[in-house]
C-alpha cells in the first residue's frame, strides 16, 4: 500500500517543528529557572551561554506509514569547558553533576586549566572538604595535583584537622591527606594532633575512621598510642562496627608484650562479647592468633556456656570457630553429648543450633562419629532432620 502526501500538509509539519525549535534557541541546563521579559536569572548550576542551535536537514524513513519527510534535527550541544570554569567554582562544586565535571576536568585537563581550577577553590578548600560533594573535589586534586597544590592545600587544611576529623565528610579528606603525606614531616604534624585527641576520636564513628587509617599504615609501628587510646573503652568500642574494626587491627598488628592489658581487658568482657552482634569476632580472633593462655580461658567458657553460646545467633559464631580450629574443643564437647544427649537433641532441635551440630559432626574423625547415637523420634523437627540427614551422609 503506498501513502502519498499533499506537499502541503508536508510544508506546514517542516514548518510547525521549525516554529517550536525557534522558540527555544535558548536553554538552561537546570530546571530552576525564573524569566521576564527584560531579565532572566539562571540557577547556580551548569548554565548554557546563549548558543545558536545547528540544526540540518534529514530525511527520516517512517516504517509505519512508509514515506520520507524532509525535517529538522538538533545537532549535540558541546559545552565548552573553558567557559565552564568561568563563574563561582565552589558553589559548583557543591553540585553533585557539577562536582563530577570538575573532577574529570582537573584529572583530564591541560596544566592551565588545572592551575585555574585549583586557585578559585583553594579559598573555600574547608567548607569544600565538609561538603557532600565538595569533598571529592578536594581528594581528586590531592591526588592529582602537584607537589605544591598539594602543600597548599595542607597549608588551609592544617588548622582545622581534628574538626574535620569528626566530620562525615570531612574525615574521608583527612584520610587522603594522611595518605598523600605518610613518611614526611608533614604527616608527623597530622599524627601529634589527632594523637593528642585520641581517646575520643576512636569512640567517634567518623574520627575513627580517620584512626584507622593511620593503624593501617603505620601497622606495628608506635601502637603503642593507639593502645592507650581504646583502654578502658573497649566495651564501648567492641558494641560498634567501626569499633569492633580497631580493635580488630590492634589485635592482628601489635606484638604480644603490647597487648597484655588489652588481652586483660577483653578477658573480663568475654561472655559479653561471644554473644555480641560485632564483639563475637573479637573473640574469634582471639581464638586463632590470641597467646595460649587467653585461648584456653575463653574455650573453657565456651565448654561451660555450651548451649547458651550454640542456641544464639552471634554465640553459635563463636562455637563454630572454636570447633573448626581446636581438636581439644572438639573432644571436650563430645564428651559432653556423650555424658548428656538432651543437650545435644536441644542443640539439634534449635534454629542456630543445628547448623554448630552439623558443623561439629563435620570435623570428627569416624571413630568420634560412630559415638554419638542419637534417637530419631528425638529430631523430629525441621532442624533436627537436617542434622540426622549431615549424619547419614557422614557414616554411611
Amino acid at each position: 500500500m503506498t501513502n502519498n502526501m499533499d506537499p502541503e500538509e508536508d510544508q506546514e509539519i517542516i514548518d510547525s517543528i521549525l516554529n517550536a525549535l525557534e522558540s527555544d534557541e535558548e536553554r538552561s541546563f537546570s530546571p530552576s529557572i525564573t524569566r521576564t521579559e527584560t531579565n532572566r536569572t539562571y540557577s547556580p548550576q551548569i548554565i548554557r551561554q546563549q548558543h545558536k542551535l545547528e540544526y540540518s536537514l534529514k530525511k527520516i524513513q517512517s516504517p509505519i506509514i512508509e514515506f520520507k519527510l524532509d525535517c529538522w534535527t538538533i545537532q549535540p550541544f558541546s559545552l565548552d569547558e573553558d567557559q565552564y570554569l568561568d563563574g563561582d567554582l565552589i558553589l559548583k562544586c557543591k553540585d553533585q553533576q557539577n562536582s563530577r565535571k570538575i573532577q574529570s576536568l582537573f584529572e583530564k585537563g591541560d596544566d592551565e586549566q588545572k592551575e585555574q581550577i585549583f586557585i578559585q577553590i583553594l579559598p573555600g578548600i574547608v567548607q569544600l572538604a565538609n561538603d557532600i560533594f565538595g569533598n571529592y573535589v578536594v581528594q581528586r586534586i590531592l591526588e592529582q595535583g602537584n607537589e605544591k597544590q598539594r602543600d597548599l592545600i595542607f597549608n588551609q587544611l592544617s588548622q582545622s584537622i581534628l574538626i574535620l576529623s569528626y566530620n562525615t565528610y570531612g574525615c574521608r579528606v583527612i584520610q587522603k591527606l594522611i595518605e598523600i603525606f605518610y613518611n614526611t614531616e608533614k604527616f608527623d604534624q597530622i599524627f601529634t594532633i589527632l594523637q593528642s585527641e585520641i581517646r575520643n576520636l576512636v569512640v567517634d564513628i567518623n574520627g575513627n575512621h580517620v584512626i584507622q587509617k593511620i593503624a593501617e599504615l603505620m601497622k606495628s609501628q608506635k601502637i603503642d598510642w593507639l593502645i592507650e587510646g581504646v583502654l578502658g573503652q573497649i566495651q564501648k568500642l567492641s558494641n560498634e562496627s567501626h569499633g569492633c574494626r580497631l580493635i580488630q587491627q590492634i589485635l592482628e598488628q601489635s606484638a604480644m608484650p603490647q597487648l597484655n592489658s588489652i588481652y586483660k581487658e577483653l578477658l573480663t568482657l568475654q561472655d559479653e562479647l561471644c554473644l555480641s552482634q560485632y564483639g563475637n569476632y573479637i573473640i574469634q580472633i582471639l581464638l586463632q592468633k590470641g597467646p595460649f593462655e587467653v585461648v584456653q580461658k575463653i574455650q573453657s567458657s565456651i565448654i561451660k556456656n555450651l548451649e547458651k553460646l550454640s542456641c544464639d545467633k552471634f554465640g553459635s559464631n563463636v562455637v563454630d570457630k572454636s570447633v573448626n580450629i581446636s581438636s581439644f574443643i572438639r573432644k571436650e564437647i563430645l564428651k559432653v553429648f556423650i555424658n548428656n544427649m538432651n543437650v545435644f537433641y536441644r542443640l539439634s532441635n534449635n534454629c542456630y543450633g543445628n547448623y554448630v551440630i552439623q558443623n561439629f559432626c563435620k570435623q570428627l574423625d569416624y571413630n568420634q562419629l560412630i559415638k554419638i547415637h542419637p534417637e530419631a523420634s528425638q529430631l523430629n523437627t525441621q532442624f533436627g532432620q537436617h542434622v540426622l540427614q549431615t549424619l547419614f551422609k557422614l557414616i554411611n
